[in-house]
């Protein structure tokens, strides 16, 4: 069977229904999109080390002996442990729930293993050794993260039979791109990416950011596009601000605007008054009140007699967000609007959405969806930018004539960046946290000191403190041994502390149980939130006085900056903990003793800028709701400059476009020219 890249990947063999599910969540629907899923590390297999090289990753050709399989059925564990010699030294293979691997072992046999030897309670061992391909050395092997039950050794393999059908060799990027960036051809790159004949990582990077460049151009033509479509476009809705307004606000308003709300309010009463939409982000501190901001906004809508549209990230923040709108505006003609809304209440708020019987409406991307027909929208908030796309952004532009945006982020971001992505956008900040808070403590915990660490953590519990632990993975990793799980932490905070009321939060929680965990954990019903990242972002819980963050050297600035606001909250002194892993990169270490002597948003972002090394691109185990599925905008922004002045050229100039740009470009006009405004 020949392979192309729009090949369906339940046509693919070794893909079957279950694996299918898997890959269809995180995105990705056919072959092309499949060899998108970079290795995430090379084993060099192509020299053996004949003597032991301690807490080094080799190639050992290893003796096997004798073999025991124990399980813990209670924790759902298996232990295969082989005992053997690597050269003149007795090594010990542990290999966590792989007992098929029994089978194929026999004593006597020689073994090629891939791996750290490290010394563990006297003994020398090896844990989840990699095992060479048909036992014999001389390839360079690529290592996937699993994505579920989708192990990396299954990715592999399918992976390898794609490459092995492939039959499409055209190219896909302009041939001015080609020659001014020297890239190779597609499939060339993705050859030498999955399959690379030596162990040349530069090369390897090289091929990689041909790819990295590609979604950077396609993002930014699409973004130039919705800039020249939109950025003409002149006011119909007329917005009064008089003394009725005034006093409105001043009746909902639980506190006094600092002078930092103050400008920012006025700027954008000064954009609605103004000739033309406006477009504006508000970038703020954690905890510097940028959700008040946006509901004085929609306010100004709702007082004019007008429709505006809230869209969160997530249904757990679209739903906080509705609640505080609810104590704001009162509950009569606002609603929420998510995935999970049942069909009768939904086809009722979409009625009533047409009607204009619904003057605010709250949600996620459930917002975009094509029977969702406003009668006068003319204010849409989007929170959270960075984690929408720009068609996302442009599709509730789609359902008005001339809506006005505001955007809120709460990461905020270096000026450099801010000029290459939102140049079409005014910007007001807000640098300043509320009045009355106090400023977190952040402690950073040496993986040796994490044992001591708890015990203290458990007296403060004791003592009435409530708080978060954040791990970076749901399920555990065998390519990933020392990061922690909710799966394996959960289990042993439980046995230590039964007594702890505690919850498991992570992106595979169903909505209603994640907002009666949330509630519950407010009214302190739950003392103990152990999570992933889901928690970053608009969680806010007053009462909450402590953030345990593990493994916290592999998270950039800016994610453990955005954890750490998810405390302080209120007016009781918080802290920070942040547990290293075991083996922390030199540059995972600068980025803790940054983040433990800064607590300004704004330094941290360009210290953020500076100092990124990958860090974790979301959980392994749940798809991430990033714009780019392989670029880095900190990490790669040389290349995203050059993909944004190659978009402007091929806009200006249509003989520089292939047939792809060509293509693309034509669908966005179409979609545009569908256009049914109401």
């Amino acid at each position: 069977m020949s392979i192309s890249p729009d090949t369906p990947i339940e046509k693919i063999k070794g893909i079957g229904p279950s694996y299918s599910r898997i890959l269809t969540r995180r995105g990705i629907h056919n072959a092309g999109e499949l060899l998108l899923l970079f290795p995430e590390a090379y084993l060099d297999f192509s020299t053996v080390t004949e003597q032991p090289v301690p807490d080094e990753e080799k190639l050992y050709a290893f003796r096997i002996g004798s073999m025991q399989v124990s399980r813990n059925f209670k924790r759902r564990i298996s232990l295969l442990t082989v005992k053997g010699n690597i050269g003149s030294l007795p090594v010990c293979l542990v290999f966590f729930n792989q007992p098929y691997l029994r089978q194929s072992l026999k004593g006597g046999e020689q073994l090629y293993v891939f791996g750290r030897i490290e010394s563990r309670a006297g003994a020398w061992q090896m844990v989840n050794p990699q095992l060479a391909p048909e036992n014999r050395p001389g390839q360079i092997v690529a290592r996937y993260k699993p994505l579920a039950a989708l192990k990396g050794g299954n990715l592999r393999k399918i992976i390898a039979g794609i490459l092995a059908d492939w039959q499409d060799e055209r190219e896909t990027l302009p041939e001015m791109v080609m020659r001014r960036h020297g890239f190779p051809s597609r499939a060339n790159a993705l050859r030498a990416i999955h399959q690379p004949p030596a162990m040349n990582l530069p090369s390897i990077e090289k091929m990689k950011t041909r790819f990295i460049y590609s979604e950077f151009l396609f993002f930014q033509l699409e973004l130039q596009f919705v800039r020249n479509y939109f950025g003409v476009r002149r006011r119909i809705h007329r917005y009064v601000f008089n003394n009725d307004i005034r006093l409105a606000i001043n009746q909902r308003l639980p506190f006094a605007l600092s002078e930092e709300q103050i400008v920012a309010f006025s700027e954008i009463v000064n954009d609605l008054s103004g000739p033309r939409i406006m477009q504006r982000l508000l970038q703020g501190e954690v905890g510097s009140g940028k959700t008040i901001m946006a509901f004085l906004a929609l306010l100004l809508a709702k007082q004019n007699g007008y429709q505006g549209a809230f869209l969160a990230p997530t249904a757990i923040l679209a739903d906080q967000h509705y609640q505080n709108a609810r104590a704001f505006f009162g509950n009569g003609d606002i609603a929420l609007l998510t995935g999970d809304c049942p069909s009768e209440s939904r086809q009722e708020i979409e009625k009533r959405l047409r009607s204009g019987a619904i003057s605010l409406v709250f949600g996620t991307h459930a917002l975009i969806g094509e029977n969702i027909i406003f009668k006068k929208l003319s204010l849409v908030v989007i929170d959270e930018q960075h984690r929408f796309g720009v068609a996302q952004r442009a599709a509730l532009f789609f359902k008005s004539r001339s809506a006005d945006l505001l955007v809120t982020t709460a990461t905020p971001i270096p000026r450099t960046m801010l000029l290459a992505l939102y140049s079409d956008l005014a910007v007001s900040s807000l640098k300043k946290p509320l009045a009355g808070r106090r400023p977190i403590l952040t402690r950073v915990i040496s993986a040796d000191g994490r044992r001591d660490f708890y015990q203290q953590l458990r007296r403060e519990i004791d003592r009435g403190g409530r708080g978060y632990i954040i791990m970076p993975l749901i399920e555990k990793s065998e390519a990933s041994p020392d990061l922690c799980s909710l799966q394996e932490e959960a289990a042993a905070v439980k046995a230590l502390w039964p007594d702890i009321p505690l919850a498991i939060l992570s992106g595979k929680t169903k909505t209603e149980q994640k907002n009666r965990i949330l509630r519950q954990f407010r009214q302190g019903r739950i003392r103990l939130l152990l999570a992933t990242t889901v928690v970053e972002v608009g969680i806010d819980v007053p009462e909450a006085t402590f953030m345990v963050i593990e493994n916290a050297d592999r998270y950039g600035l800016a994610q453990l900056h955005q954890l750490r606001g998810r405390v302080g909250r209120g007016p009781q002194q918080s802290y920070c903990y942040l547990i290293a892993s075991p083996r922390p990169t030199e540059n995972g270490k600068l980025r803790l003793q940054a983040i433990a002597a800064n607590d300004n948003g704004f330094k941290i972002a360009e210290m953020d800028l500076r100092l990124r090394g990958g860090g974790m691109i979301a959980g392994l185990e749940q798809a991430g709701a990033l714009d780019f599925r392989l670029a880095d905008i900190k990490k790669d922004y040389p290349l995203f400059k050059a993909a944004q002045a190659d978009a402007r050229q091929l806009l200006k100039n249509r003989e520089l476009q292939n047939d792809d740009i060509k293509n693309y470009l034509s669908t966005l006009t179409k979609k545009a020219r569908r256009l049914s405004f109401s």
